[in-house]
């Protein structure tokens, strides 16, 4: 099997070209700028030119993108966005106009462009191009990103993605049970969405897998050969953006836990970790603590039951001298590719 797996975080943007006939060293590699700090780099090009902008192109991990509008719009310059391009701001769009952005169907004259597309396909083949390697003979695109999902008016994003997070985790615990096929991705998953019609206008009809960088991170950590035959496992990852952390044994989850990694220290996520772990974490305190919550669904072993503890990110440091007793997960030898590797074992999986 050959496949193109991206994994799109805050910080970086992932990509592995796996050929299940070489060794994972062999394979191609490769760890980008985040495409959300590209696109607001641009836009804040614009902003000193003193120009008018035009956004189009597909909805996006917004990041800073929707400070850098405000910013533009500050100086008495124009912000006009397509509806998929606004969707990466507000998954409203009323809330979209609201900023003063005006929601248009082509370009104003007298505009400078940003299209904003965080896979880049056309820019990777080129690159891959050069090497003789080429996406367009792929048997799977598999893409892992954070999409929080489109919450119904009067619901908080967070509430809306903990909620969907424990109806799929009561359905299939398994971590394959959050896995996507194209087209059976759920209508507000927006940016889930639009990665499809970006592999669908570079690649074709090859299947796309889509998988949240929640799971994605958690599976990785499950290869590292240093925690295969141990059971139950707490793999945790400090991301750029957010803290994931889950329970798992049997490769099902026993309880999950998600923060945002800049309101979290070293003590406080012990605390957290320890508690998910036992199985007394609760949704409501992580939320009124600015995380987005937590969902058990087994009665967790506790954590003097817990046989690892695995930790991987980009932010792992935060744990760095903890009286906690845990690994770095690297599998395959690469930290960076925890998500694409984790994105991987479930697709096989499923």
């Amino acid at each position: 099997m050959k496949a193109a797996l991206f994994d799109i975080g805050a910080g970086t943007l992932d990509f592995l070209l796996y050929e299940s006939n070489k060794n994972i060293e062999n394979c191609v590699k490769m760890v980008l700028p985040s495409p959300q700090g590209t696109h607001v780099s641009k836009l804040e090009e614009i902003t000193n030119e003193n120009k008018d902008l035009y956004i189009d192109g597909y909805t996006v991990g917004g990041g800073g993108l929707g400070n850098a509008v405000k910013q533009h719009i500050s100086k008495g310059l124009q912000v006009n966005m397509t509806p998929s391009a606004a969707y990466s701001i507000r998954n409203n769009l009323s809330e979209v106009e609201k900023l003063r952005v005006n929601i248009v169907d082509q370009k104003p004259e007298n505009c400078k462009q940003l299209s904003l597309d965080e896979l880049r396909l056309p820019s990777i083949e080129k690159v891959l191009n050069s090497f003789n390697e080429s996406l367009m003979d792929v048997d799977v695109c598999g893409v892992s990103v954070k999409d929080h999902g489109a919450a119904p008016a009067g619901i908080s994003n967070r509430v809306f993605r903990m909620e969907n997070y424990r109806k799929t985790l009561k359905k299939d615990n398994r971590l394959s049970g959050f896995l996507y096929k194209a087209p059976k991705v759920q209508e507000y998953y927006l940016r889930m969405n639009a990665i499809v019609d970006a592999v669908r206008d570079t690649m074709g009809p090859v299947p796309v897998y889509l998988l949240d960088t929640s799971i994605s991170a958690l599976a990785g950590c499950l290869m590292d050969t240093r925690i295969i035959n141990k059971d139950p496992v707490l793999v945790v990852n400090i991301g750029n953006g957010h803290t994931v952390a889950a329970v798992v044994s049997e490769d099902r989850i026993y309880a999950f836990f998600e923060h945002h990694t800049s309101m979290l220290d070293q003590e406080k996520l012990e605390y957290y970790l320890k508690k998910l772990s036992e199985g007394s974490l609760e949704r409501v305190e992580v939320f009124e603590d600015g995380g987005h919550g937590s969902v058990t669904i087994m009665d967790p072993p506790g954590f003097s039951g817990i046989e690892r503890i695995a930790v991987t990110g980009p932010k792992r440091r935060l744990l760095e001298g903890s009286e906690l007793d845990y690994i770095e997960a690297s599998p395959g030898g690469d930290v960076m590719m925890t998500g694409t590797l984790g994105l991987l074992k479930v697709i096989q999986d499923k």
